[in-house]
């Protein structure tokens, strides 16, 4: 539920649920919770602890995805650290991709990192030529980052700070209908 913020060049916080950027259909607000960034500065919501990076990733899918991420309301484990979602992705009902692997990134995953004491999310919210862009809470001051990726490898660099390196894990993205055989009468298809 946690993520951790740097500000960038000694960027004052701006006070606690100020919207700081959005994005989706529909804008889907990310808010200000730096004044503690191991707590909430507005307890708890219907997403979990209102402002931290998962609250966020919870509502973007919920809102734009429909799927439910609701408190007390999810049939899969849509709550937790931020450092937990890469490995426990098939109990929310998505798909895991590692960094530098055979799936491209695409708007609207979930980007993991580990680091920190809980990890971080983030929603990707461009994939270009030479960088991905996502939009997040509880990291930055202007709620939206970018870092390099190299689309041959479909490697993302990790986020270094200073002191503290982020390791991309990978993206997360909903299940997708798995490859069907093709139709027919079942002797053809055994025969092949």
């Amino acid at each position: 539920m946690f993520g951790v913020f740097s500000p960038a060049g000694g960027a004052a916080a701006s006070p606690c649920g100020t919207t700081l950027s959005s994005f989706g259909t529909p804008a889907i607000p990310a808010h200000s919770n730096l004044a503690d960034p191991h707590e909430s500065c507005d307890g708890w919501g219907t997403y979990g602890l209102q402002y931290q990076c998962v609250e966020y990733v919870r509502r973007f899918y919920f809102l734009v995805k429909g799927i439910e991420t609701r408190e007390g309301k999810m049939d899969r484990r849509w709550n937790g650290n931020a450092s937990t979602y890469f490995r426990t992705a098939a109990q929310k009902g998505l798909d895991a991709f590692e960094n530098g692997g055979h799936v491209r990134p695409q708007p609207e995953d979930i980007i993991t990192f580990a680091g920190g004491p809980y990890g971080h999310v983030a929603i990707i919210t461009a994939v270009l030529a030479d960088r991905i862009e996502f939009i997040e809470q509880n990291f930055s001051t202007s709620g939206t980052g970018s870092l390099a990726f190299n689309p041959v490898t479909n490697h993302v660099e990790n986020r270094v700070l200073p002191g503290e390196t982020f390791i991309v894990e990978g993206w997360l993205r909903p299940h997708t209908d798995p490859i069907l055989p093709p139709k027919g009468p079942a002797e053809k298809v055994a025969n092949h």
